[in-house]
């Protein structure tokens, strides 16, 4: 029996339509997946209805765990703020309506010379976001992209997150913005324990750390990252027992045959399983 809870995220096999992937999920076992938003645009766009694909997840035995993604705009990038405010409750109705508990939202935008009003602004407008998911029954995972020049960090996460101070609003860690990232897991206990949401599971491929990005990634167990290690200090300080997504977020991955890709997956989930210190 697997120690985790795993769910397959549906970025990993981003060109793969619904259809196909729904046949690999079922192929694979997977009882659990985090959806994609467009995948399931495209599908509301060709005629179906967010009811239509509850029941096709239903009928694979599938529980969809979180769609990805909504933005939130930085204050300094000016975005149009009724725009902003519709465009998640697009996303909010249509998680709610396909029976998923949570929406994934990441921070872009321009950065202006007051860091400190920027992360002000940002916790004023992620409680008022709070406020959106929660009149969904929703919840808000807020992922942390490392790289970017503001919710950056494992640290600054934690900090806007404190800030909101929302029921509805807690963390996505993701294993390779976090090693990428000048994050540090002795700032973990900083989040209050029943705030991280949600982990994404994932590798970073074998290059030098000064020039390795986010986005280039692979299987636990192909790359640099020790994941079972990881995973288990993770649990160790949060005492986390929600769900683990199998996220391998790179277009090297997106080009490879969808077999090949849900047997790596199989096959990297048996190896972090295997050195799991419980």
């Amino acid at each position: 029996m697997p120690k985790l809870r795993w769910a397959f995220n549906s970025a990993t096999v981003m060109d793969l339509p619904w259809p196909e992937e729904l046949g690999f999920w079922q192929r694979f076992k997977w009882s659990a997946a985090e959806l994609w938003y467009d995948k399931i645009k495209a599908r509301l766009d060709a005629g179906e209805t967010c009811a239509a694909l509850a029941r096709q997840l239903r009928d694979a035995g599938v529980r969809p765990i979180g769609v990805s993604a909504a933005v939130v705009w930085t204050e300094s990038e000016r975005h149009d703020a009724a725009d902003e405010r519709s465009e998640l409750a697009r996303r909010l109705d249509v998680t709610a309506a396909v029976g998923a508990p949570a929406l994934t939202v990441v921070v872009l935008g321009k950065v202006g010379p007051d860091l400190a009003q920027e992360y002000c602004r940002l916790a004023d407008k992620l409680r008022a976001a709070g406020d959106m998911a929660a009149a969904h029954k929703v919840k808000l995972n807020v992922e942390f992209l490392g790289g970017l020049p503001i919710v950056g960090t494992l640290r600054s996460c934690i900090e806007l997150l404190n800030a909101a101070n929302h029921p509805a609003v807690g963390m996505l860690f993701d294993l390779c913005h976090y090693y990428v990232s000048a994050s540090h897991l002795e700032e973990l206990p900083l989040l209050p324990a029943d705030k991280l949401f949600l982990i994404h599971v994932d590798d970073a491929r074998k290059k030098p750390l000064e020039t390795l990005k986010n986005d280039e990634r692979c299987f636990p167990g192909e790359g640099l990252i020790d994941v079972p290690g990881l995973l288990s200090q993770i649990r160790k300080l949060t005492n986390y027992d929600g769900y683990f997504s199998l996220e391998i977020y790179d277009k090297e991955v997106w080009r490879l045959p969808a077999q090949e890709v849900f047997q790596r997956a199989e096959k990297s989930i048996q190896f972090v399983e295997e050195r799991l210190k419980v």
